[in-house]
């Protein structure tokens, strides 16, 4: 077929070249087919071009119709010299019918010496002896049909026809080529829609969350970052200046670097993975992604290209959600139960209280009766814990001093510090701002502390109590080890330090949960009653403990500013 294709096109030009104007004609045309210039407009030009030459004797009419293959015909696209009634006439032209949609129909160039049956015999047809109809074809498909009026001057022959031909095939690449611009807009308008939808859905399946950056690596097998788009920059920005170039194990160690290159095959299906990593700068941090391989042109794996996004943030305040829900589910349990025990309790240390009266000359029955009515008062005691935990109190949130917080505190255990030796040390600024708490709620959360350090530390220990307002430097260090924790740096923080027995990393997740505890005695409320009382006062806390050096609770309270 190309060889044919080869001896036509030689066919051709051996015809044209008995013609030297011709060739020139169909560089001009050619030079016009090359600018940078809308369809329209190119064949606009080509158009008056061809009317301008006198040898040809064109009249002054001619016309382009494009093909509508859903509708099997014709539409005039681009016209000169119709007259209103012509271009309405011909606005559509069914597959055979007239003279274009008949050399549409066989695909050959025609000329009729008879004018086209839709027009007939107008005053405006009067010029004109015939027209020629030269189909548009490119790789065997009709794209539309050129044609062209001649005046009675015209002298019909093979070379013109071959002329025609191959201004035909020249307005098939510029037809194709807008056809090709039109595909890829529409196919860009698609990918769009596409990246807008998914956008959507990203937002609608992650609510708690405003926004999630995304990333994208391309790798070498050996961890080589060839390419990266600026979101993927930003989340290792920190740690590298310039992510292309440098290896992934250079950034992320080699373990998470292997984790990130291991990819699955494609059609096994895509699933979301997370890979926890240490930075250089010893900051913990969780990422998403998700990989595919990169393939050569021969289907060889050369690379893998890695989508990901910093999901560290996400993962705390998941987390934290969790952690509530299940405070809460446990608050409400607690205050069932508490309700429904207290009242039998109270029916026994009456009657406990009954017997002990009536018992007096009985020793032995009047210490069962007493020793009845000390663990009725123990459990009592047990469920008032229960319902400060599941019912507290409405806090009376306002500015108070935080030193005047402290200072009211200290009597309540400067006993118990001195009995187990114990020394204190404060930090606390008299410039600090006032925080935004109930004062009263705020001294029982540093007593439970007090008391919880004391128990750490047994004898021969220290307590140190440090209070600052949140400076932008101390918000991004907190910030790196608690994402997501403030949303804002208008607090005072407040650490409270001991250097007691401190706890392993499974008991310092798990102390503020209710009911928790490592005590031989107790019911493990009161850590819990801390979180939920500073909760309830629009502050937040955070442990961090190592087994064996000591442990560090840190308050983050509203300041009033």
């Amino acid at each position: 077929m190309e060889q044919k294709r080869q001896q036509h096109d030689q066919a051709d030009l051996s015809s044209l070249s008995q013609k030297p104007g011709y060739q020139n004609i169909l560089i001009d045309i050619l030079r016009t087919a090359l600018e940078p210039l809308p369809l329209k407009a190119k064949i606009t030009r080509i158009f008056d071009y061809l009317l301008s030459l006198s040898s040809l004797h064109l009249g002054a009419k001619t016309a382009l119709f494009i093909v509508d293959h859903d509708l099997d015909s014709f539409d005039l696209h681009i016209s000169r010299g119709f007259s209103a009634s012509e271009a309405t006439t011909c606005k559509t032209i069914k597959l055979g019918l007239c003279h274009c949609g008949q050399t549409g129909k066989s695909g050959k160039i025609t000329f009729f010496k008879i004018l086209p049956p839709l027009v007939g015999n107008t005053r405006e047809s009067a010029p004109y002896s015939g027209n020629y109809c030269v189909p548009i074809i490119k790789d065997s498909q009709i794209l539309g049909v050129l044609t062209l009026y001649v005046t009675p001057r015209h002298k019909h022959s093979a070379a013109t026809e071959e002329l025609f031909e191959a201004v035909a095939n020249i307005l098939a690449v510029i037809i194709e080529s807008q056809q090709m611009d039109q595909q890829l807009i529409q196919l860009v308008n698609d990918l769009r829609g596409s990246i807008i939808n998914l956008r959507e859905e990203k937002k609608f399946s992650e609510s708690i969350i405003q926004g999630l950056n995304h990333g994208l690596i391309v790798a070498d097998l050996d961890g080589k970052i060839r390419k990266s788009n600026p979101v993927a920059q930003s989340i290792f920005k920190p740690y590298v200046k310039l992510l292309d170039g440098e290896y992934l194990s250079d950034i992320i160690g080699d373990s998470a670097s292997a984790e990130l290159l291991v990819t699955t095959p494609i059609d096994a299906g895509h699933m979301e993975k997370e890979l926890a990593f240490v930075t250089p700068t010893r900051d913990k941090k969780i990422i998403g992604y998700s990989n595919v391989p990169r393939e050569d042109a021969r289907g060889k794996k050369v690379g893998v290209i890695i989508s990901l996004s910093d999901i560290s943030e996400l993962k705390y305040v998941r987390k934290e959600m969790e952690k509530m829900n299940r405070l809460s589910t446990v608050a409400e349990i607690a205050s069932a139960v508490a309700h429904e025990v207290r009242n039998p309790l109270a029916g026994i240390k009456i009657m406990a209280q009954s017997i002990e009266e009536e018992s007096k000359d009985n020793s032995e029955h009047l210490e069962c009766a007493q020793r009845i009515i000390r663990q009725v008062d123990r459990l009592n005691e047990l469920l008032s814990d229960f319902f400060s935990y599941a019912r507290p109190a409405e806090p009376n949130k306002r500015p108070t001093s935080l030193n005047s917080i402290v200072s009211e505190t200290m009597p309540l255990i400067n006993n118990r510090l001195s009995k187990n030796h114990i020394t204190l040390a404060e930090d606390i600024s008299d410039q600090l701002p006032r925080i935004i708490a109930d004062p009263h709620q705020v001294q029982q959360v540093f007593l439970n502390l007090f008391l919880n350090a004391i128990d750490a530390i047994r004898e021969q220990g220290h307590i140190e109590i440090f209070a600052a307002f949140l400076t932008p430097s101390m918000l991004k260090f907190y910030k790196k080890k608690h994402p997501a924790l403030l949303s804002d740096d208008k607090y005072v923080v407040l650490r409270f330090t001991d250097n007691g027995t401190g706890m392993p990393a499974h008991v310092a997740e798990q102390v503020f949960e209710p009911f928790f505890t490592t005590k031989t005695s107790g019911a493990g409320l009161g850590l819990a009653i801390v979180y939920r009382t500073l909760k309830e006062n629009d502050a937040e806390i955070v442990l961090d403990s190592k087994e064996g050096k000591g442990t560090t609770f840190t308050i983050f309270f509203r300041a009033d500013v």
